[in-house]
């Protein structure tokens, strides 16, 4: 099987028994909010597995593979929704005549959703400073969000953004294809 068959059977399986089947899947950008946001969960969960193998490998390229791992795990109720939402945002305002729509779409909406998840993650923080009156902390607390994008990005791009590129183009050719059927 080539490539392109590969991802039109993915496509088919998404849209038989995963999100193709949620509401409003058959809207191209709705639909592009589950396909990424799926593609976001699998990627964050294989990234956690990955992470805490290396990790028991003795982390044989550096670092704090079981922190990352575990990290992956917690931000994933935040990567979820921010990724649906950034999926759509591109969907909807993505000029259509962009070369490779959807792996450029796939590519956007995966960076938007670090930008997402850590938007909500900061609002979090200022919330809390706001309950304990601590004002003072807020850009130690902004600063602190910045290195965990940083440090989120820098770890998981090498996997996100391929998913995001291919989740991207396996729904648009869902999308083309249905749209011939009809």
């Amino acid at each position: 099987m080539n490539f392109a068959g590969l991802l039109t059977t993915l496509g088919t399986a998404c849209k038989q028994y995963g999100p193709g089947r949620l509401p409003k899947a058959g809207r191209r950008d709705i639909g592009a909010g589950y396909a990424l946001a799926s593609a976001a969960m699998g990627a964050t969960l294989l990234f956690a597995l990955i992470a805490w193998s290396l990790y028991a490998l003795g982390s044989p390229i550096g670092s704090d593979w079981e922190f990352l791992g575990t990290m992956g795990l917690i931000a994933l109720p935040f990567v979820v929704p921010a990724s649906f939402i950034s999926a759509v945002i591109v969907w909807r305002t993505l000029p259509s005549d962009v070369p490779y729509f959807g792996a450029s779409a796939g590519v956007l909406a995966t960076l938007g959703t670090y930008l997402l998840a850590l938007l909500v993650l900061f609002m979090l923080s200022v919330v809390e400073v706001g309950v304990s009156g601590q004002y003072a902390q807020l850009p130690e607390a902004a600063a602190f969000i910045g290195v965990i994008g940083f440090v989120a990005l820098w770890s998981t791009f090498w996997l996100t953004l391929p998913v995001g590129a291919v989740s991207g183009i396996i729904h648009e050719r869902v999308t083309l294809t249905g749209a011939k059927r009809t």
